[in-house]
């Protein structure tokens, strides 16, 4: 079982909750050095029994707030519907600590509540940091806002309480592989922390909404973002279409905080054509692109120069099968699916098949369609391994079942000539010719006139 790494969430300005809430009041406190998070919360929970190590616990999200605190709030905000009032003695409470009177017991209107500089300089660093918050509904950062403005203090720190005890969730963890992974991956990017959290937050909101939310975290420049908004635009699916230059601008973003992904994306736009004319001097800013990739560490980059040294096609650069293949094992040694099906190609045309399927048996286990395809031919015609119909069914099935921007639209093709046209008998495969037709009409974008010529020639 993986070890779970808690998120403090009393230690920056990313979380609205209750440790960030007790750190920025104890940073405006008037004498810092005798402010206790013990009395602020006895002054909110209205309890003397509480353990120094308890709060401390609570304020750094390690553990969720007892429920009979939360239910002691939950009581508070069922009254503030009733009497708006309420929590004028709470609030009270906590401005006597700011003010380092603990044993006054004073009692503030909410005029001088809303009148205070100390809780306006509060308010505003907690308004703040609620806009770094997801969590955070667009409504209540309104609400917040509004306030604010107004200089409705009372009310300002009545729906902070009322969020970070009883709404805002705790603990936040993360396991420490994934921790790990974050630090490496951003090790030489200009690409803060504070982006990347920002980001799983929105991915951890499923639905329709996390493209909204995503769209409004590239807004602010959030690299991860603009990187899946590029994505997107690449695929078309924010439009229905691709549209490139869109694409482009985005991944430009991610690109200027050496976001490795995205530099190597920019490359990839020059290198086929999408942009620019593939003119010489479009075909460089690819290589640029590449190697600035490369040096971050994209396994993409070296399995993409590879391919431009094994082609030699390239202005000034010469076939040089040996360095390719060395880019290619080193791409496949990061993980690189492409990779593993470039060197399954270089070794099934030296008539290596044991080799070539290996590589491509490989690539086809970490999904992807291609390969998947491939292993159905090698079974299909019996090359190498033992002609098995059966294999073949299921592997042309899987890669066909792959997502629509990473399909290998061939292996559709082969499920309707070789399955589904005649039906296989040993198989219990019947005769389908609506399966045919479904099969073929699928890919008919990816293969314009598959259907006419399948028809023609089978």
């Amino acid at each position: 079982m993986l070890k779970k790494n808690f998120i403090r969430l009393n230690v920056n300005d990313n979380y609205l909750s209750l440790g960030n809430l007790f750190r920025v009041i104890k940073e405006e406190a008037i004498n810092i050095n005798n402010f206790w998070q013990s009395d602020l919360f006895s002054a909110f929970f209205e309890t003397e029994t509480i353990a120094d190590s308890t709060v401390n616990n609570y304020c750094t999200g390690f553990r969720a707030i007892n429920s009979i605190y939360k239910n002691y709030f939950v009581q508070k905000q069922n009254s503030f519907r009733k009497n708006d009032k309420v929590l004028i003695p709470t609030i009270s409470k906590m401005m006597d600590l700011i003010y380092d009177n603990p044993y006054s017991e004073s009692s503030y209107t909410v005029e001088k509540i809303n009148s205070d500089p100390r809780l306006h300089n509060i308010c505003t660093r907690l308004y703040s940091i609620s806009k770094n918050d997801s969590d955070v509904t667009n409504q209540l950062s309104k609400t917040l806002h509004d306030y604010l403005e107004s200089k409705n203090l009372y009310y300002f720190m009545c729906e902070i309480l009322f969020y970070t005890i009883i709404e805002k969730k705790q603990p936040i963890y993360v396991d420490s592989s994934i921790n790990q992974f974050i630090e490496k991956s951003i090790y030489n990017t200009n690409i803060s922390s504070a982006e990347i959290e920002q980001f799983i937050q929105i991915q951890l909101n499923s639905g329709i909404w996390s493209i909204r939310g995503i769209n409004e975290l590239a807004k602010q420049n959030n690299s991860f973002a603009c990187f899946e908004m590029a994505s997107m635009e690449f695929y078309g699916i924010i439009t229905g279409k691709p549209r490139y230059e869109k694409a482009y601008e985005y991944y430009k973003i991610a690109a200027s905080s050496n976001h490795p992904v995205a530099n190597w994306a920019i490359g990839y736009l020059y290198y086929k054509g999408y942009i620019g004319k593939q003119s010489k001097h479009d075909l460089y800013q690819a290589l640029k692109y590449f190697n600035k990739s490369r040096k971050l560490n994209c396994s993409n980059s070296f399995n993409s120069l590879g391919l431009i040294i094994l082609n030699g096609k390239f202005p000034h650069i010469k076939p040089n099968k040996k360095r390719a293949t060395e880019l290619f094992e080193q791409a496949a040694s990061m993980g690189n699916v492409y990779s593993y099906n470039n060197l399954g190609k270089l070794s099934e045309k030296e008539k290596d098949y044991k080799k070539a399927f290996e590589y491509y048996q490989i690539s086809a286990n970490l999904g992807d369609s291609w390969a998947n395809n491939k292993l159905g031919e090698f079974y299909r015609n019996g090359l190498y391994v033992k002609k098995d119909m059966k294999k073949a069914f299921d592997y042309y099935t899987t890669s066909s079942q792959s997502a629509r921007f990473t399909l290998c639209p061939w292996s559709c093709y082969n499920l309707a000539k070789y399955f589904y046209k005649d039906g296989v008998i040993e198989l219990g495969i019947k005769q389908d010719l609506s399966k045919v037709h479904e099969l073929l009409s699928y890919i008919k974008e990816e293969i314009p006139g598959i259907e006419q010529e399948f028809w023609g020639r089978t």
